[in-house]
């Protein structure tokens, strides 16, 4: 059979599909572990910011109420409560940013992770997928030359059996005639 067999171009064009498909895939994963990985350098960003923030907004609290302090004969008590409970309420902001912070990155580890498994997992059924394609196909053609060359056996048998039919005949027909000469 030749490579311009239909067949072969069949073959040809699904084996480019397959092809072409898995390399869009591994582009769609690859994407999304880039996105993800912006998504932690985004996250760490924006992370540092809400420290700075925090920093800022403490130290600006603080310099308010050193002012009260100064400013106010007495207030001394009444600040340190004040700062105490600042104080409590900054380590509860910043141990929530810290565990938002944890899980975001947790769940988007552990996202790329699946990710991977998933893209690993893909790779194999589509190169078991590309295995059989080509099993598929390599069975296929040889049964086509098979059956071709089975065809080509018959015909020439046929060719054969009518070739002696014919002689037969020509040499019964060359008898009759011998015969009708002589009679």
């Amino acid at each position: 059979m030749s490579n311009d067999n239909p067949l072969t171009t069949v073959f040809e064009l699904q084996r480019r599909t397959l092809t072409q498909s898995r390399q869009a895939m591994e582009q769609s994963i690859e994407f999304q572990k880039r996105l993800n990985e912006a998504m932690i350098g985004g996250v760490d960003s924006q992370s540092d910011a809400q420290q700075r923030s925090l920093e800022v907004t403490r130290n600006a609290m603080e310099s308010y109420l050193e002012t009260i302090e100064s400013m106010v004969p007495g207030a001394e008590t009444g600040v340190e409560q004040i700062r105490e409970a600042m104080d409590e309420q900054f380590a509860t902001v910043e141990q929530a940013q810290d565990d938002a912070e944890g899980m975001v990155e947790d769940g988007l580890e552990e996202y790329e992770e699946m990710a991977d498994t998933y893209l690993e997992a893909l790779e194999e059924q589509l190169d078991m997928l590309s295995e059989a394609h080509e099993e598929m196909e390599s069975q296929t053609v040889e049964f086509l030359q098979d059956t071709e060359e089975q065809l080509d056996a018959l015909r020439e048998q046929a060719d054969d059996q009518a070739t002696e039919q014919i002689e037969r005949i020509q040499q019964r027909a060359t008898t009759l005639l011998d015969q009708l000469r002589d009679a």
